[in-house]
């Protein structure tokens, strides 16, 4: 994975490939910031930024709980005091924890915003943002510095950094002869406690940058779509073919199967309607015509003579004396003798909704009613 560190200093940029062997070559460039000025760049998957810490603001927080949740707002709200203006215009990302202690660095969001606009227009992207200054070896209760041209950057403390100019240097080594330090550059003037480097540490060794990143959330750079291997799109393509192959052709049996029984079932139907409608040719609706089809049919005399018989079995002091049919009018009338007066009434009652019943002197005679 290459990954390209690029470095702001005052009027140009300073920009290396990380990892190169045996020794890094280091590449500047003026006017960094000009329309298409950095799109030379060799490809990267990692294009980090030292910011130099003038554009930062360190602070340390102390945690109210030890699950205290964090978010972007809870580290606003645990900083807002010591803040001039509002903090929430400062995007704040978690240097270090000790325990219950957070180390913060905030970045102005507008600032942000622009610079990676600026980036952008210029010819690349960047996927990360890491301070300056942190690859200084961190000296306990002092500091330590570097000279760059006119600027003087210093790490005072495990967590923070910053950038001084000649004059404010000078004050401080005056003002706080016993504070150790240790230098990359001769100093402007003697101090009691200078120790300097025998082996110079380098910006450009990744291995000493901290594992942050202040591009965060809405600000990180979306990821590139790559473009899939043509292997893949075809062997997606005939998938997607095949599926489609494989849905219609059970689509198309399940509709040939669905149409086979419906056929058999008309079939059947018309069998059925054929042996107890002859002469009636139907194909289809037979459950919507049964009724009136049945109307319009007279039952032959055999099946009136069983359905009375089935009337006068629950009556044995009645019987059957004469039955009439008439082919041309399906008029059926039956004239029944009776022994018992009880059951004839009984019969009466019984076939009131289907015969018309006229009294006989020794019996009843029934006359089947019209079909309305």
């Amino acid at each position: 994975m290459q990954k390209i560190i690029l470095r702001p200093l005052p009027r140009k940029l300073v920009w290396s490939v990380s990892g190169e062997t045996p020794e890094p070559e280091l590449h500047e460039l003026e006017d960094y910031l000009q329309p298409g000025a950095l799109a030379h760049l060799p490809p990267a998957d990692t294009v980090c930024l030292l910011l130099s810490p003038e554009y930062l603001c360190f602070r340390q927080a102390e945690l109210p709980a030890a699950n205290y949740k964090i978010t972007p707002q809870t580290l606003s709200w645990l900083v807002e005091d010591s803040v001039a203006g509002n903090a929430d215009d400062l995007l704040w990302t978690v240097l270090g924890r000790e325990e219950n202690t957070l180390h913060l660095v905030g970045i102005a969001r507008r600032a942000l915003a622009e610079m990676l606009a600026a980036f952008s227009v210029a010819g690349v992207t960047l996927s990360h943002i890491v301070p300056d200054g942190f690859w200084l070896p961190d000296v306990a209760n002092g500091w330590c510095l570097c000279q760059e041209e006119t600027r003087w950057l210093i790490r005072y403390d495990a967590w923070k950094t910053g950038v001084l100019d000649g004059a404010l240097l000078s004050h401080l080594l005056t003002t706080c002869p016993e504070t150790p330090v240790m230098s990359l550059s001769p100093l402007p003037i003697e101090h009691a406690r200078i120790e300097y480097f025998q082996a110079h540490p380098h910006w450009y060794d990744a291995d000493r940058l901290p594992v942050v990143n202040l591009i965060q959330g809405a600000f990180r750079p979306a990821r590139p779509v790559r473009q899939a291997p043509r292997v893949l799109k075809y062997g997606t393509t005939f998938m997607l073919g095949l599926a489609a192959v494989l849905f219609f052709s059970l689509k198309g049996l399940t509709l040939w199967q669905l149409h086979q029984q419906k056929q058999a079932l008309v079939s059947e139907g018309r069998a059925l309607w054929g042996r107890y409608f002859p002469g009636d040719d139907r194909s289809n609706n037979f459950k919507f015509f049964f009724a009136s089809s049945v109307k319009s049919r007279h039952p032959d005399v055999l099946t009136l003579l069983t359905q009375l018989q089935e009337k006068l079995q629950p009556w044995p002091g009645l019987t059957l004396r004469q039955v009439s049919y008439g082919l041309d009018t399906h008029r059926f009338e039956a004239i029944i003798n009776a022994n018992d007066a009880g059951q004839l009434s009984g019969l009466m009652a019984q076939a009131a909704g289907t015969y018309t019943v006229l009294p006989q002197p020794d019996g009843v005679k029934l006359s089947l009613k019209e079909r309305k």
